[in-house]
């Protein structure tokens, strides 16, 4: 039978591990943040780029040139013109797909550390008020042992 320093001892144990446990959580959250907040601005920086790179294109696209580097003649520019239209907005509608398949991932990682996080917390209410409800116990027994104990004392003084 353990006694009630070695119990308390025990709590003292289990609270010491979740608050652990808690602070790493609240490490990882801490850290995750400005790397997703990172990302974010990587991603709107590389869309920015991709965008003006094509408005440069657009700008260059009246003057076309053949592999020489030299100006095509007039008759099949409208051609040469909408392949490279056609083109620019294949790479266009990438890099869009790209940047939304990344805010995605990004999203679903959020919410993922969110849930752990939210995981963690419950966990530990959980274990709280079982530490709680394990010290109600506690004290009842050694309530109904003290009132056990003062009725033998008083059938003795009688």
């Amino acid at each position: 039978m353990s006694t009630p320093e070695d119990r308390q001892a025990k709590i003292a144990e289990d609270m010491a591990a979740n608050a652990s446990k808690g602070a790493l959580v609240e490490k990882i959250v801490f850290a995750g943040v400005p790397i997703l907040f990172s990302c974010v601005v990587y991603l709107m920086n590389s869309l920015s780029s991709a965008n003006s790179e094509i408005i440069q294109l657009k700008a260059k696209i009246a003057v076309v040139v053949n592999a020489d580097n030299k100006a095509i003649p007039p008759q099949g520019t409208t051609i040469d013109m909408a392949q490279i239209r056609e083109h620019l907005s294949e790479q266009i509608a990438k890099v869009e797909k790209e940047a939304a398949l990344s805010r995605a991932a990004m999203t679903l990682d959020r919410e993922r550390s969110m849930a752990a996080v939210e995981k963690n917390r419950m966990e530990m209410a959980a274990d709280a008020a079982q530490a709680r409800a394990a010290i109600r116990l506690e004290i009842a027994k050694g309530l109904a042992e003290l009132e056990r104990r003062i009725s033998l004392l008083e059938q003795r003084g009688k």
